[in-house]
């Protein structure tokens, strides 16, 4: 076992290891470029890179996550961003493994609606250097895994337009997709009816 990959299974160990049994976390995902992502619960030794990855976002994809898109994230936002229970509200994080200092480059998480707890909003935003390579993808995917472990039947979220390979991704797995806010489409997702295929369409491997 390479540094490199004892670093990564460290990281990936920093919190209980039951937190990870849901979907078989944490594990190893190949990019279509041949890249490898490690795919892993958030935890709370996440808030330090989590707001600085917060600050390298453009404009735009904080306004399409975030709304009002603060220029900084107050202590009270990293707070509830990190305020997870592993099973209302769950996190995923991808970390870029092959690459120096390992960033984390995405995160998708869910939080279940307490007027119908089978359903979640849910959320999945990848920085910008590292968007169309198939990330965000894996990690809804794996969020569904997770979801679905955990009672909940369906997501519900928002994407922009403009994201639309992401877009054509989720109509492809069955995700409705409709008309919102300008720039904004309204998206849901019955978590039974994503299929088999879609959900490990690429090759993973569980770090053990």
């Amino acid at each position: 076992m390479t540094r490199r990959s004892r670093e990564s299974e460290s990281q990936a160990d920093s919190s209980p290891r039951a937190v990870f049994s849901p979907a078989g976390l944490p594990h190893m995902r190949f990019l279509p470029d041949g890249h490898r992502i490690l795919v892993r619960p958030l935890v709370p030794s996440d808030r330090q890179q989590l707001d600085a990855r917060y600050e390298a976002l453009s404009p735009a994809v904080r306004r399409s996550r975030f709304g009002s898109a603060p220029d900084h994230l107050s202590v009270h936002q990293l707070d509830e961003l990190l305020e997870l229970d592993y099973n209302d509200r769950f996190a995923l994080a991808a970390v870029a493994v092959d690459e120096p200092f390992e960033p984390g480059v995405a995160v998708a998480r869910y939080a279940r609606r307490r007027d119908n707890p089978t359903e979640a909003e849910a959320a999945v935003i990848v920085i910008e250097a590292y968007q169309h390579r198939g990330i965000g993808s894996i990690l809804l995917l794996d969020l569904v895994e997770v979801a679905r472990a955990h009672g909940i039947t369906a997501f519900l979220g928002t994407v922009m337009w403009e994201n639309a390979d992401f877009l054509d991704a989720l109509r492809s797995w069955g995700v409705t997709v409709e008309p919102t806010e300008p720039g904004v489409a309204a998206v849901r997702a019955q978590l039974s009816e994503i299929e088999q295929p879609a959900r490990h369409r690429v090759w993973k491997h569980d770090v053990t």
